[in-house]
């Protein structure tokens, strides 16, 4: 089948690279170990800091299991805006999969995946918007876009354009996999809420210091977008485990703040903390969701 793409402007490359190649280093303090950028399982009474790095494959495992992984029917996958290769690694070296391939945008990432040593897992410095499968022997068994999303179309485009793109988006993923696949999505969206001076001048910083460009979706334009292509499994609301993680990102970065400033510059690692406060209260507050929608390929 073949797609052609809308006549649209995506995010700058060079805006994403701004937010995602501050050294691997850097993020490693961050993140920690697991090196996974987004909400994690905690169990209840669990220390949001010490049990991170479990909450996040937690997290993982779940998403496996939600696409089948796990089950060990699945040998193929594919991850679109891979990170630092978390998933991809666990699929393979705990679950099962024999091929994980990932795109991402970030050559840092691109270094970092590679540094791990996998043989299973190749990785693409390229947009999902221009990757495609040579014929059906290379379609996938699964897809993970973990918290990517939100980076891939520009809030420049008008809603109707910008309903298009997702379109495209999903287009693009379908197109990758074999039917009956499962598309396990996590990203987050925004709600139609008032807003306050302060709030508004956070979300204009987010657009013009950090995130440049990009449009965090609403939930309308996601299911517009996969309609009829996907059949909807479940949607689920997990807001509140990406503001716990944001927290715990924030007291990681406080408790060796003179080393990232010795790595990185003050400029950026108050940037950092800034904009990580921002999603965790947006979260808590319900202005933003971070929903995880699992999908299967018609």
């Amino acid at each position: 089948m073949t797609t052609v793409a809308p006549r649209t402007v995506d995010p700058e490359v060079d805006a994403i690279r701004h937010h995602y190649e501050v050294s691997n280093d850097f993020y490693r303090l961050l993140l920690g170990p697991t090196m996974m950028y987004s909400g994690g399982y905690w169990n209840e009474g669990e220390d949001l800091v010490a049990a991170l790095d479990q909450a996040q494959e937690r997290k993982l495992d779940t998403f496996a299991d939600l696409a089948g992984v796990r089950a060990g029917g699945v040998k193929r996958v594919l991850d679109i805006g891979c990170g630092w290769g978390t998933m991809l690694n666990r699929l393979t070296t705990v679950h099962g999969a024999e091929e994980a391939v990932g795109l991402t945008l970030s050559r840092t990432q691109e270094a970092f995946i590679d540094a791990l040593g996998n043989p299973r897992i190749t990785t693409l410095v390229k947009s999902w918007a221009d990757y495609e499968v040579a014929d059906d022997s290379e379609k996938y068994g699964a897809a993970f876009c973990i918290n990517a999303l939100e980076h891939f179309v520009s809030s420049n485009l008008p809603p109707k354009e910008r309903t298009r793109r997702y379109r495209f988006f999903f287009q693009q993923v379908a197109n990758t996999l074999v039917p009956g696949a499962k598309f396990v999505l996590h990203t987050m969206t925004a709600e139609a809420l008032p807003m306050n001076r302060a709030l508004l001048d956070d979300l204009k910083f987010l657009q013009r210091s950090e995130f440049a460009g990009c449009h965090i979706p609403h939930l309308h334009e996601l299911t517009s977008g996969a309609e009829g292509l996907f059949e909807v499994d479940e949607i689920v609301n997990e807001r509140e485990s990406f503001a716990m993680a944001c927290r715990a990102w924030l007291v990681l970065l406080a408790e060796r703040r003179d080393e990232a400033v010795a790595m990185e510059g003050e400029e950026v690692v108050a940037r950092f903390e800034r904009y990580l406060d921002i999603f965790a209260y947006t979260l808590e507050d319900k202005f933003f969701n971070n929903f995880r929608v699992t999908l299967t390929r018609r």
